[in-house]
């Protein structure tokens, strides 16, 4: 009996989750097929049902996870959307952000996606303009901010929480952090 779709598409978030973990741990070339599949308790002939190749799947598992991260989130209708914003910006300038289980695939993969396909770079850019737009739709209603103003906003968090990932001082990655929120803040009309 074949398989619902229901369960092809648990099977296929399965794999991008598990993938994204993996290669925002190790890297592309670290990952193995097999040891993705194993990871996510699954037969190599499942991967091949889904995807077919490597660089598909994290092409794939970046979109996922763009889509899964916190700045994906609705905004909740009874906020402001300053406060919506100071609450993003909260969360991901955090320790828990650093080393929590939604991270940013634009932070996580930083280093690893330059050496990746151009369909790849080219997600990971979508991404990136996605976040671009997102703060900036926020930001115009209450503050005077410009795209420049943006642009390097999203640099300077994205920076932060990238080498916040290979600091292993807890006190001194949340001096980064902080001090990085402080001048988000900043450009962001004081919030």
């Amino acid at each position: 009996m074949p398989y619902s779709k229901e369960h092809k598409e648990q099977t296929k978030q399965k794999i991008l989750q598990s993938a994204f973990q993996l290669f925002t741990t190790k890297g592309f070339d670290s990952v193995t097929v097999n040891e993705l599949m194993m990871n996510c308790s699954l037969t190599r002939g499942a991967f091949y049902a889904h995807f077919t190749s490597k660089a598909a799947l994290y092409t794939e598992s970046l979109k996922y996870a763009a889509s899964e991260s916190k700045l994906a989130e609705l905004k909740i209708h009874n906020i402001s959307d300053e406060n919506w914003l100071r609450e993003l910006l909260d969360g991901y300038l955090s320790i828990e952000h650093v080393k929590g289980t939604r991270p940013c695939p634009l932070a996580f993969l930083a280093t690893d996606i330059v050496t990746r396909d151009s369909e790849s770079k080219l997600a990971y850019a979508n991404a990136y303009t996605s976040m671009n737009e997102l703060i900036m739709a926020y930001a115009k209603t209450y503050t005077n901010c410009n795209t420049d103003d943006i642009l390097a906003l999203t640099a300077m968090i994205i920076g932060a929480v990238a080498i916040s990932r290979t600091i292993e001082d807890d006190e001194v990655v949340n001096k980064l952090l902080v001090s990085c929120r402080q001048e988000a803040g900043i450009k962001l009309g004081g919030i």
